[in-house]
């Protein structure tokens, strides 16, 4: 067991120090970290296939966070896909910046939003955090997101009929509403928008990353923040002066992803003069 255990942190010494030594790799794969530092940290898992992965198989699995595997970005993080040993494809998001968030506030409202299962909910599978930065484990959605979809049909090559785009619209209103009124505490998503809500193989949506959710008591009128979280084009005006959220800026924020399914335009529009 010592010997295999050895070997494998050998491999994966020399896989971080080719990694972190190559060009190629991306610029926000900065961890110092020896081989038995990743090993030793395990992912806080849901699902019982996954109860033994480590940091280190997340490396392995997306070529040490390289380009290649990258499948999407934000303002709060990058989206990589990973194909595990086991052969499940699984989305990987790497949360940045977060800030007013302490860790064991982070964890318990994952540990929460982990064992909520909707099938207009993408699954979170797991969840670590790694120096400064949180990952997350998400199932992966066949087709993306609704905002490739309707932005960038090269890269998806499908094109929604409106029978298609209603059934989007009502699977993401049900997945919301289940945060809203079937959760206790319940959750308020806060950033509601077309590249977080997510198509399965039969075009399913499927609302994604609770990286910037928080929960929320009944009794609650709102939550107050340091920082917003929402993407600009969908944020409730009144965010912006109160830094208040609330399950109302949710609606709000769906009710723009609605207006960009039905016209096909996105909320903010580049003008060149």
């Amino acid at each position: 067991m010592k010997k295999r255990r050895k070997k494998t942190e050998a491999a994966l010494e020399a896989f971080i120090e080719v990694h972190s030594n190559s060009n190629s790799a991306t610029a926000n794969s900065n961890w110092k970290l020896s081989a038995r530092d990743a090993l030793s940290i395990n992912l806080a898992t849901f699902e019982k296939p996954l109860r033994k992965l480590t940091f280190a198989d997340l490396l392995e699995a997306t070529n040490g966070f390289h380009n290649d595997s990258l499948i999407g970005s934000g303002g709060f993080g990058d989206v990589y896909k990973a194909q595990l040993k086991d052969g499940n494809i699984v989305a990987i998001k790497k949360l940045i910046h977060v800030s007013g968030q302490g860790d064991r506030e982070f964890t318990a409202e994952m540990e929460t939003i982990g064992k909520i299962k909707h099938q207009n909910l993408v699954p979170l599978l797991g969840y670590c955090k790694v120096d400064e930065e949180r990952l997350l484990v998400y199932e992966y959605m066949k087709y993306g997101s609704l905002d490739d979809v309707l932005h960038d049909r090269k890269k998806i090559g499908i094109k929604l009929n409106w029978a298609a785009r209603r059934k989007i619209a009502i699977g993401a209103a049900r997945g919301l509403a289940f945060l809203h009124h079937n959760c206790i505490p319940l959750i308020i998503h806060r950033d509601m928008k077309s590249s977080n809500v997510l198509l399965d193989e039969n075009l399913e949506a499927r609302v994604s990353d609770f990286g910037m959710a928080r929960l929320m008591s009944a009794i609650d009128t709102h939550l107050s923040v340091s920082t917003l979280a929402d993407t600009p084009g969908y944020v409730p005006p009144e965010y912006y002066q109160s830094f208040r959220c609330s399950t109302k800026g949710d609606v709000y924020s769906y009710g723009v992803v609605l207006l960009e399914l039905i016209t096909g335009k996105q909320p903010i529009l580049a003008i060149i003069i």
